[in-house]
């Protein structure tokens, strides 16, 4: 894979001799990043996406589908350090940590994710960094290190990202080099004993070359009080480098490669045991830590280690009328993590999971117009091939249960394409589709097979071929320069596949089929007020069949086509800015999300009605951003927000809801200027110390607990921009 990677490196270097020195610079736009704003004015400040993979990138105000995009002046506004923070303030979006191992990307939009650190299972939401596709969850990237953006695109997307995106995408693009001298340091401490740095560095090496390296380190203790063995729990360490060379050969050629290496060192999970009287610990006496959301009872704190490396080959040729895009990655991970997964001072239950993952993947399309420019088309090919090893070891009441090992290799390849037609002033007629195949071969080992060091002798679970295709039609009006109407109807598709984590017998791996997803949405985008308030409103109706869920049966585990599902519902999204110094946020996500069919296996049960795991019916969030100028003296740059998330199924059948939770969140900045470098902060989140969980699980008789998320924190920073 390694050669592979360079062979392509070498392949679009010789492209640029064949680019005329006179082409138009349709990808010049894309790859400058702008220095941050900051303050309310950053709120509404215009947004380029690359949602539609065009030959230039597009304001997302012109883009007829349902996305959130968060610039990267928003994020730091924000005191972001991950997609969860960025996700909590988005309609009908969980970006959330998977629960019963950190470091787990389930991503939820639209009532559709999974609860799962399986690393065999095909993401919902397909997340998407500098173009390359992450294919396994476990040791997902989550940070915001020095972001350009991040684009959340609601709803499947299956002709121009493919596979694996039934709930929708995430695409975190990094802050490119500009070509100019500069950088950033920052320094901050806070609660839990967190410290942290980070700092970035760009220039130019030549008149067509341009660097830029950024780094960040951050230590901390934890944030929760485990009174069992009286330390602190939550430690975490992490570090990461990420070097960037972009090159201009000629005014139609831009060639960026991006390079990250990162290691993570910290505590295991943070569980909580809930009471319930009709479960065995109850009975036995154990119950859940008295006090705020930061005091938990584990007996285990744990141990979690997760390495990566990653590289993307970024190319960009403009020939004839339209652009050619060429993304090679590669990425490598390691992940182990270990924790007490009851959450109580009881040793009742520990787990380890460990995985390794490599991967590489190479698109190539070709973006441009036609017809006069009436049309405006993309097409393309796409590759990837993974393996991914993973182990998993079950230990109750200090016994050897369940243990497991699986060996997973996957090839795909799909094309597409999609045009945006003006068959009248203003209206648009949109079609697209991608013909996908894949191929997946599983090996798969369970007790007494893997022995306690998880040595396995594995047997070999089949492979299987599986082939799709997903259409996409749409129409759209500009009804004005500020006001666009959309309406759209897309199919898209969840891979099948093996689980190579399974405890049960080996029948049980698979493979599993495909899951489909067919969509209806709607909606306007609207500006006014000469650009200072914007009001996007969208309406989705989506309809699920094969739905693969992971059925628990004791202490066995299989996915399967088991269900079907109806999802409805809509989000609105507003930004006005009343005065030039004060901006105001409002975004309202509805889901009625409920299961149409599902019969649990091996009970005569059906879970009709029900409502799905991880879609809250309402969430919401308000938030003001206020500039005040002190003239001589500097500007003061205030930050209030409150979130809103309701109840949520842990589990299928319902057996326990995690509760509703608000969130409050402030910070406080001063700069000597409004366009000066330095800049004070002092933040806080969830300031009224809600006790909240992400997910949970409930174990029949033996024990419910939640998968706590972060208490009270506080902190104060530095920035310096030169």
């Amino acid at each position: 894979m390694k050669s592979t990677f360079g062979i392509s490196l070498l392949a679009c270097a010789s492209l640029v001799a064949i680019v005329p020195a006179h082409a138009q610079d349709a990808a010049a736009p894309a790859a400058q990043a702008e220095e941050p704003r900051s303050g309310a004015q950053a709120m509404i400040e215009d947004i380029v996406v690359r949602a539609r993979k065009k030959s230039a990138a597009e304001r997302a105000q012109d883009v007829p589908i349902a996305l959130s995009a968060v610039s990267g002046a928003q994020i730091e506004a924000m005191f972001a350090t991950d997609l969860t923070d960025v996700g909590q303030t988005l309609p009908n979006v969980r970006l959330d940590d998977g629960g019963a191992f950190p470091g787990v990307s389930n991503y939820t939009v639209r009532g559709m994710g999974f609860n799962s650190t399986i690393a065999s299972v095909e993401p919902t939401v397909g997340t998407f960094v500098d173009g390359m596709y992450i294919g396994a969850n476990l040791g997902g990237l989550q940070d915001t290190l020095d972001l350009e953006s991040v684009e959340v695109l609601r709803g499947p997307q299956g002709t121009l990202f493919g596979r694996n995106v039934t709930g929708g995408a995430v695409l975190m693009r990094s802050r490119r080099p500009t070509g100019a001298f500069g950088g950033v340091a920052k320094a901050g401490i806070g609660s839990g004993g967190r410290i942290q740095f980070a700092a970035g560095i760009e220039g130019p090496l030549a008149d067509s070359l341009s660097a830029k390296v950024f780094a960040s380190y951050s230590d901390m203790d934890g944030d929760f009080d485990n009174i069992t063995t009286g330390r602190k729990h939550g430690a975490d360490k992490t570090w990461a480098v990420r070097p960037i060379i972009s090159w201009r050969p000629s005014a139609g050629a831009d060639i960026t490669l991006i390079a990250e290496h990162g290691k993570t060192n910290g505590d295991g999970v943070s569980s909580r045991i809930i009471d319930n009287p009709a479960q065995l610990l109850y009975t036995q006496g154990v119950r859940e830590p008295r006090g705020g959301a930061e005091k938990l009872s584990i007996n285990f704190d744990g141990d979690t280690r997760i390495r990566w490396d990653q590289a993307v080959l970024d190319a960009n040729f403009d020939i004839g009328p339209g652009t050619i895009t060429s993304i090679t990655g590669y990425r490598d991970v390691s992940y182990f993590s270990t924790g007490d997964t009851d959450g109580s001072e009881r040793e009742t239950a520990r787990a380890i999971n460990k995985m390794d993952q490599h991967q590489f993947s190479e698109e190539l399309r070709y973006a441009g117009k036609a017809l006069g420019d009436r049309l405006d088309f993309t097409i393309g090919a796409y590759y990837l091939e993974q393996r991914i090893e993973q182990y998993y070891h079950v230990i109750f009441f200090g016994a050897s249960n369940q243990r497991s090992g699986g060996i997973l290799k996957h090839k795909t390849w799909s094309v597409f394409a999609q045009g945006d037609f003006e068959f009248a002033p203003n209206l648009f007629l949109t079609a697209g589709g991608r013909y996908n195949w894949e191929k997946k071969s599983a090996l798969n080992a369970r007790t007494p097979n893997c022995d306690l060091n998880l040595v396995c002798t594995f047997s070999d679970s089949g492979s299987k071929v599986w082939k799709n295709f997903t259409p996409k039609v749409g129409l759209s009006w500009k009804a004005t320069p500020d006001v666009l109407v959309y309406a759209s109807w897309t199919k898209g598709f969840r891979s099948g596949g093996y689980n190579i984590r399974t405890t049960g017998a080996t029948e049980l791996a698979g493979p599993y089929d495909e899951e489909v997803v067919k969509a209806l949405e709607g909606g306007i985008k609207t500006e006014f007020l000469d650009g200072r308030a914007r009001v996007n409103i969208a309406a989705f109706h989506n309809k699920f069949t094969g739905l693969q869920r992971t059925v628990n049966s004791g202490l066995v585990n299989f996915i399967a086509n088991v269900a079907a599902a109806t999802v409805n519902g809509f989000e609105f999204e507003s930004t006005v800015l009343p005065f030039e110094n004060l901006a105001i946020n409002a975004n309202v996500g509805y889901l009625d999300a409920k299961y149409d069919d599902y019969v649990l296996p091996g009970t005569t049960t059906n879970l009709k009605g029900k409502q799905l795991v991880r879609a809250p019916k309402w969430s919401w969030t308000l938030a003001a951003t206020h500039d005040l100028d002190l003239g001589r003296t500097g500007v003061v740059t205030t930050r209030a927000s409150y979130s809103h998330s309701g109840k949520t199924p842990a589990n299928d059948p319902g057996n326990y809801f995690a509760p509703a939770y608000e969130l409050l969140d402030a910070s406080i900045s001063w700069s000597p200027s409004a366009d000066s470098g330095v800049k004070v902060s002092i933040w806080g989140k969830n300031l009224t110390n809600e006790k909240y969980a992400l997910t949970a699980t409930f174990v029949s008789t033996l024990f419910t607990n939640l998968y706590q998320a972060l208490p009270r924190r506080y902190g104060a920073e530095v920035t310096y921009r030169f």
